[in-house]
């Protein structure tokens, strides 16, 4: 890995390097361009500069030439090339003063175009007086040499000026010299740079390649490695792909089920399973039976079946992983028979003990009981003695025997709980009353402390009153002789705390870490002298957390020891049935206030949570009429939330509401989970008020729906009328225009409804499905094509054929119905 890690940032820095130089050269090349252009320029306008001072010399010339032709022959044809010569003459020095020129050039060329001016005017004032006719005086002009000295002068600058123009065009011949030669030097320094860079970049290559090999090799050792454990592994494990189809697996995970590993392969994994899932969902599946939800390696117990057909028990745990081409899923089977068939043994050694041994030792304890207190006559004080001993080891026995039941069943989850609203003043005074006996055997006084008015729990009574007896009995056992047992009720803070305070010798230090545990005891002779098989406390721990509550102690060494069990409070209105409960569990606090204070407004008494572990512990805790459940919670979502309550005895009937952002159902598993109604976020709270009132007040609709279903394909339309049968009543039609026929004379609760008819498409219908209070008829379209959005939004429900089981529209059929008495209620 490191060598690795190091190629790579070798690579990159030489990366960095080559991108730097050839971005140097780029860079260079382009100076080097531009700076030639540059040159180019120069040496072209010196060119024609040159150019021009040779034209306005020879056009001078040519002027002077015409000028004295004319005053020699008097012929006017030499004025003709005269005036031309002229006017070139103007145009050559115009274009010299528009080149760009250093200021010396430009003064040059000022003190040029003054001569050739002088000379024009000179050369004309001889025509003139040519022309007036004097010419002697023209001829004298000429012979003054004024003429001459004019064109000497122009020959002198245009000479100096081609002087300088051509040691301005040797200065630039020699820049681009060396520019040419920096050039070449700096191609080959960077030439050498990038064969140097290349190098490295060969040696690198070289050393990752070799890398590569290794770390091949191993990832080659590793996967064999894992492999042989796998092989060795005695669960089964299979890894499946998104689709849920198995990619791998393990010899014991084909072995297990009685295939080959090739039989397996890119086969569902459904088929391993004894509920056959629906083709092409095995992922949705997968989620309805709760394999891949809450924490990763959960175990779930799950029916498998055999390649002969025999049904066998796996626990299975299903991790999710997400990778880059979906999501994949790490199953691990093992196979359950064996400790089935022990938990078997164990259940029926169990109801053995149960019955062959509770029911002779009631006896043995009553009749003793019974000759204690002399329904046998008098006995003599030595046989009394031998009685008292048996009797008080007869309901040592009980008690044990009762401890391990209770084990048992808290072990197997079944434990079970009838709560409701009780009063705990006269159940209190009850465990008082019955113990009374036990105290005075051990010399101790049990004294009920006032208990204040109204304090009511939700609880088992008689789970409750196993809690109690425990607690006093020990209380009684570890008190000195001559103290006083006292029980104690506070409240406060939504919860009623019970005390049961002894004056004993406390709890050793040593022990009170062990003292919740099961078959814990002190080790002090005392402690063993009073008996017991130190599952009680194990037992009423479990107890109070089913309930809801909590279990704690503090202890003197010496002074005694105080147990306090805190049970949620209830109040008499609840207990009493005048005030109905709710729970709102929802993410937003502002939005699940503002719930709480329209629902409190129409009577009705609110608990607010925000998570689901707050949830799960507030419906154990009281009793609640309607639960409001926000789908976008953290660990795991509404829907684990609502699995979870689902799962509470007193929750199973409980009215359920899920709150969401979208109007979206969760398909199969939210149908299951008897989910009342989606509220759609932003919530109306008049729609929330009335959605809650009509779960309160029952309203379920009775009878059976009429359902239209239009359809062109006549087995479909069989097989949905066969499945609704008893249910509701189906009207089947094969075409828009009889259903708009049937849709004039009659109406219908709900429509399903085909796409591709035909005579055109169900959607040509959504305008005639309105009933007579001018409602929308709801709609489920039941289609072979695959769900638009535009379409799905415009509709309560759209099924895909092809994905979709029959019974999935039969609940989404009933689920709308009652969907829609909610929604209409007034």
């Amino acid at each position: 890995m490191t060598g690795s890690r190091n190629g790579r940032l070798w690579a990159s820095g030489i990366a960095t390097l080559l991108v730097a130089l050839l971005v140097g050269v780029a860079v260079m090349l382009q100076a080097q361009g531009l700076e030639e252009s540059r040159l180019y320029e120069q040496v072209q306008r010196s060119h024609h500069r040159r150019t021009l001072l040779q034209t306005v010399l020879s056009d001078h010339q040519d002027m002077e030439t015409g000028q004295r032709g004319y005053l020699l022959t008097g012929q006017r044809s030499f004025l003709r090339p005269y005036e031309e010569a002229l006017r070139r003459t103007e145009r050559g020095l115009d274009a010299l003063a528009a080149m760009p020129a250093s200021a010396e050039a430009h003064a040059n060329m000022q003190l040029l175009k003054r001569l050739s001016e002088q000379k024009a005017v000179f050369a004309a004032q001889t025509l003139a007086r040519f022309q007036e006719g004097d010419p002697a005086g023209a001829l004298a002009m000429v012979r003054s040499g004024r003429g001459k000295q004019l064109m000497d002068g122009i020959r002198a600058q245009i000479s100096r000026e081609t002087r300088a123009e051509v040691s301005r065009l040797a200065a630039v011949s020699a820049q681009s010299k060396q520019a040419q030669v920096a050039m070449r030097r700096n191609s080959f320094l960077l030439l050498a740079a990038l064969a140097a860079i290349l190098c490295v970049c060969g040696l690198v290559v070289l050393r990752a390649l070799s890398s590569r090999r290794r770390a091949f090799e191993r990832l080659d050792d590793l996967s064999r490695r894992r492999q042989a454990i796998l092989d060795s592994a005695m669960d089964g494990i299979f890894i499946l792909n998104p689709s849920g189809s198995i990619e791998s697996m393990n010899r014991a995970a084909a072995r297990m089920f009685g295939y080959t590993p090739d039989e397996l392969l890119r086969r569902d994994i459904g088929m391993l399973f004894e509920t056959q899932p629906p083709p092409g969902q095995v992922a949705a599946y997968l989620r309805s039976m709760r394999l891949v939800s809450g924490e990763p390696g959960m175990i779930h117990e799950v029916q498998s079946r055999h390649n002969n057909g025999e049904i066998f028990a796996c626990d299975v745990a299903v991790s999710a992983v997400a990778l880059s081409d979906g999501v994949h899923y790490v199953a691990v089977a093992r196979d359950i028979t064996e400790r089935k068939r022990a938990e078997r043994v164990k259940g029926e050694f169990v109801a053995t003990v149960s019955h062959e041994l509770r029911t002779p030792l009631t006896s043995i304890s009553g009749s003793l009981g019974l000759l204690v207190g002399g329904a046998g006559g008098a006995l003599p004080d030595k046989a009394q003695r031998l009685i008292h001993i048996a009797r008080d080891n007869a309901d040592r026995l009980i008690r044990l025997i009762n401890d391990i039941l209770d084990i048992e069943k808290v072990d197997s989850g079944r434990m079970t709980f009838s709560n409701r609203y009780l009063d705990l003043a006269p159940l209190l005074q009850q465990a008082v009353d019955l113990h009374q006996g036990y105290a005075e055997k051990y010399q101790v006084t049990l004294h009920l402390e006032s208990i204040p008015a109204g304090t009511f729990v939700w609880a088992d009574p008689d789970r409750l009153m196993q809690v109690f007896a425990n607690l006093i009995s020990n209380a009684i056992k570890f008190s000195f002789r001559g103290e006083t047992v006292r029980i104690a009720v506070e409240t406060g803070r939504g919860q009623h705390r019970i005390s049961i305070i002894d004056r004993g010798r406390g709890i050793d230090e040593a022990f009170r870490k062990r003292i919740f545990q099961r078959f814990s005891q002190s080790d002090s002779s005392d402690a063993r002298e009073k008996g017991g098989t130190g599952l009680g406390l194990s037992i009423v721990k479990d107890i109070v957390t089913r309930l809801g509550g909590s279990i704690d102690f503090v202890s003197e060494p010496g002074e005694g020891t105080c147990f306090r069990v805190d049970l949620a409070a209830a109040t008499p209105e609840e207990a009493e049935g005048l005030v109905d409960r709710l729970l709102i569990c929802e993410r937003d606090a502002e939005l699940a206030k503002q719930m709480a204070q329209a629902l409190t407004a129409t009577g009705l008494a609110c608990d607010i949570v925000h998570s689901s572990a707050q949830a799960m512990m507030a419906a154990q805790e009281r009793q609640y009429r309607v639960i409001l459940v926000d789908t976008n919670l953290p660990s795991g979502g509404g829907i684990a939330l609502v699995r979870g309550l689902r799962q509470i005895d007193a929750v199973q009937a409980v009215p359920i509401f899920m709150i969401s952002v979208d109007s979206r159902q969760d398909g199969i598993e939210a149908e299951a989970l008897h989910i009342v109604d989606w509220l759609q976020k932003p919530l109306p709270l008049d729609r929330l008020i009335t959605a809650v009132r009509a779960a309160l007040d029952g309203r379920q609709r009775s009878g059976r729906p009429r359902i239209l279903h239009v359809d062109d394909d006549p087995d479909v339309l069989r097989l949905v009328a066969t499945a609704l049968e008893g249910q509701a009543e189906v009207e089947s039609v094969g075409g828009v225009k009889e259903a708009r026929r049937l849709l004039s004379t009659r109406t219908y609760d709900l429509t399903i409804l085909d796409l591709g008819l035909a005579d055109g498409s169900g959607l040509d219908l959504l305008p005639d499905l309105r009933r007579v209070d001018n409602l929308p008829v709801p709609v489920i379209i039941f289609s072979a094509q695959d769900a638009d959005p535009e379409v799905a939004a415009s509709v309560q429900a759209y099924l895909t054929k092809s994905r979709t089981p029959i019974d999935r529209l039969v609940a989404t059929v009933h689920h709308l119905w009652q969907q829609d008495a909610a929604r209409t209620a007034p």
